[in-house]
């Protein structure tokens, strides 16, 4: 009979002395060690159920997977003698004479025989096909549904087969089914196990997951009797449900070789140290926005123009809190940090501002975010965004942005004319000029790419335009005509200010030209899209 604990690690010794002298109810602990493909995982074997829920709430027991990563599995006699009996390998794997670290004496009970591995497996083989009966029943019912084209119905099956992965995932990584219906906490709680598990699912917010949310909005959809059409979305369910399928196969192979072939595998990591590197071009680039901005998921560097002796780069920034001020601050910081002939263009979103606008802009993120595009990723387990398939591209605004546009123009070519005469209208023409660029550089890149940019300042959005059409790249030599830094100007009117302008009326010919000319280019695209 073992009766005293073996020496693993003082925190977890002390936490199990404490535990075998307040709680009388333990029976025996075992302890089984991490090794290449598992985590570490202690089993308390106790003959009072009632025990469970305070041990496993005890400070020092949560603690030990926060800090060791140390799984904590809770039994009475009844539920380890059902689950050891009938098969669950990670019970079987745990279960073993050679992980006994604690038993109590001088109480009698029933010890659990150990198995050999072929009475074992029978009873493992019957638990396994159990799973994949149910997976190839729903699989079929799913199929059966697409079939009749029963939208709704087809989201149902898939949350019962969320609902079935979820259930073999715990049992197979933490030895139990969760009571938790709740399926967005049920994919927050296994993740802790399996980053990769969370990695699938793109979060709405902090406690919820983009694909369970419209699971949720079908079955509202359907108690209110409204018809569904996010058929676009099956193919985002498909990947996310095949792949925990997978993982299931991966986790039943790796517990059974793990089983036939006990033994423990020291980690051995490999440290190289690079002395004196460098910091690359993209090393830089990263460095300068984690500065601004610490919640950053992912960067994309995704064009590179070079027109004349100026070199662009075209930068997609995927994270939380970031404003256009604080964009504008790091085009400026990048372009410092290199030289002026170097201009950097970016735009920022959150993940699931991207998903929810998918519907439109999807061909335009799809171009973007691949994985030769990718310069820094805050995890190797970031969420993907869930892809719709089919998709065609939406110009639903596209009508009513070109008409603010032309309206602006109009207003603005007048005034210009007004000007030419000598009639006093200086003060709304700098003001009307600087609406009008942002209106027209917003709308031509939405009637090009279906993706409407942020208030950017007014030399990105331009610089957006010409990543559209290098064509634009002509008008240049209007810009340069102006004289005076055309693009401040413009940035400058865009916030009101209370002074008189003294609007030099030599340059109305210049910006009637320059009007005149874009004007024709957005028609140009905007009655292809019509």
């Amino acid at each position: 009979m073992k009766t005293t604990i073996l020496s693993i690690n003082d925190f977890l010794s002390n936490q199990l002395k404490e535990i075998i002298a307040k709680f009388p109810s333990v029976l025996e602990i075992y302890y089984c060690s991490n090794n290449i493909e598992m985590t570490s995982y202690l089993l308390i074997h106790l003959n009072n159920r009632s025990d469970i829920d305070i041990i496993a709430n005890r400070k020092g027991i949560k603690k030990l997977f926060k800090n060791y990563g140390i799984i904590v599995l809770l039994f009475d006699y009844d539920s380890l003698k059902y689950k050891f009996k009938h098969g669950y390998p990670l019970i079987e794997l745990i279960y073993q004479e050679e992980h006994l670290i604690y038993q109590q004496e001088g109480i009698d009970f029933t010890k659990l025989a150990t198995k050999s591995f072929k009475e074992f497996n029978n009873q493992y083989n019957i638990y396994k096909e159990r799973y994949f009966q149910d997976y190839d029943l729903l699989s079929s019912e799913l199929n059966k549904y697409k079939s009749l084209d029963a939208i709704s119905s087809v989201f149902l099956v898939y949350e019962r087969l969320l609902e079935l992965h979820l259930q073999y995932l715990e049992e197979l990584y933490v030895g139990h089914i969760s009571s938790i219906n709740n399926l967005h906490q049920r994919i927050k709680a296994i993740s802790k196990f399996n980053p990769e598990i969370e990695g699938l699912f793109l979060k709405r917010n902090e406690e919820e997951y983009y694909l369970i949310a419209l699971i949720d909005r079908v079955k509202e959809a359907i108690k209110e009797d409204r018809e569904v059409y996010y058929n676009e979305c099956f193919e985002a369910f498909n990947n996310v449900e095949n792949t925990l399928h997978n993982f299931i196969q991966d986790r039943f192979k790796s517990l059974k070789r793990l089983i036939k072939h006990l033994t423990t595998i020291p980690m051995i990591a490999e440290i190289t140290l690079e002395l004196n590197k460098q910091d690359t071009f993209n090393d830089i680039i990263i460095e300068r926005c984690l500065t601004q901005n610490q919640r950053i998921e992912e960067i994309y560097l995704y064009k590179t123009l070079i027109l004349g002796n100026h070199t662009i780069y075209y930068l997609l920034i995927i994270g939380d809190k970031f404003a256009n001020e604080q964009i504008k601050n790091l085009e400026s910081s990048l372009q410092d940090k290199f030289n002026k002939q170097t201009n950097f263009v970016i735009i920022a979103h959150t993940k699931i501002w991207i998903q929810t606008e998918l519907y439109s802009s999807q061909d335009f993120f799809a171009d973007i975010i691949k994985n030769e595009n990718k310069i820094y990723s805050s995890s190797q387990h970031n969420a993907s965004l869930h892809w719709l398939v089919p998709h065609e591209s939406l110009y639903t605004d596209l009508y009513y942005y070109n008409s603010v546009t032309n309206n602006t123009a109009k207003e603005l070519l007048k005034n210009l004319q007004k000007l030419k005469k000598n009639q006093e209208c200086k003060q709304s023409i700098p003001y009307l000029l600087s609406l009008y660029f942002m209106s027209f550089c917003r709308t031509y890149i939405l009637a090009h790419l279906s993706y409407l940019p942020n208030y950017l300042s007014s030399y990105s959005l331009w610089l957006l335009c010409v990543n559209v059409n290098t064509d634009l790249n002509k008008y240049q030599y209007l810009f340069d005509k102006f004289g005076t830094k055309f693009f401040s100007l413009l940035d400058y009117y865009r916030v009101l200010h209370q002074r008189l302008i003294n609007f030099d009326i030599e340059k109305t010919e210049v910006l009637i030209e320059l009007i005149t000319q874009l004007q024709a280019e957005l028609k140009i695209i905007v009655d292809e899209r019509n």
